[in-house]
């Protein structure tokens, strides 16, 4: 038996509780920003996909924290420019830290000790700790719901990867397994893909025959 569940009924901590809960595992973007002083932001987003591979592209929806903008989306907003980092299993103490409500003149990456790398195409930097590093530019922005509780929802395009070279083939096939990618359940939940396992999708003649 299904328990059906009209989101307009409830009340929108319910409906956050649903969300998060029922779309898992979340892959979460550690993303570096930083504002017209340069200041460098550090906050981890698990809505987060891939949503293009010939025109590389990711989405990452950023909402806001008592009633204003987070320091990602309104620096994300300002400059146009992010850099995804991928969080994997030996950086969830820091990555969990850097979801702290810090103040706006507080950088994540100072208090965490971090080491950052310079970017090739954007202003935001990379986290040398991280083994993937994505440098991205806006493409679209679109508001999703109204303040105080409103998100952007960026599609930025790739224009930079940067890979630790020990994850990577001559054919630019990425050891998933090896990242030990880190992505979020709900609540204070994380998990790690550990153990990826294949299936090849079969050609439909040979599931209901030829036509």
């Amino acid at each position: 038996m299904h328990i059906a569940i009209d989101p307009a009924a409830l009340d929108p901590a319910d409906t956050h509780k649903l969300t998060i809960g029922t779309i898992v595992p979340r892959p979460i973007a550690w993303t570096t920003s930083v504002d017209g002083d340069g200041r460098v932001n550090l906050a981890p987003f698990s809505y987060f996909m891939a949503c293009h591979s010939y025109l590389p592209a990711v989405a990452i929806s950023i909402g806001s924290r008592a009633g204003k903008p987070k320091d990602t989306r309104a620096n994300i907003l300002s400059t146009g420019e992010f850099v995804v980092n991928i969080a994997t299993a030996a950086l969830v103490d820091a990555v969990n830290v850097s979801a702290a409500d810090f103040p706006h003149d507080i950088s994540e990456t100072d208090v965490l000790g971090l080491e950052t790398l310079p970017s090739v195409k954007v202003r935001p930097p990379r986290v040398a700790a991280s083994p993937i590093h994505i440098e991205c530019v806006v493409l679209h922005a679109l508001t999703l719901g109204d303040e105080p509780r409103a998100s952007t929802l960026f599609v930025g395009r790739i224009v930079q990867w940067h890979i630790r070279s020990d994850l990577l083939d001559d054919g630019y096939r990425v050891d998933q397994a090896k990242i030990e990618a880190l992505a979020r359940m709900g609540g204070p939940f994380y998990t790690v893909a550990r153990d990826p396992f294949g299936r090849q999708i079969p050609p439909w003649e040979s599931i209901v025959g030829p036509r």
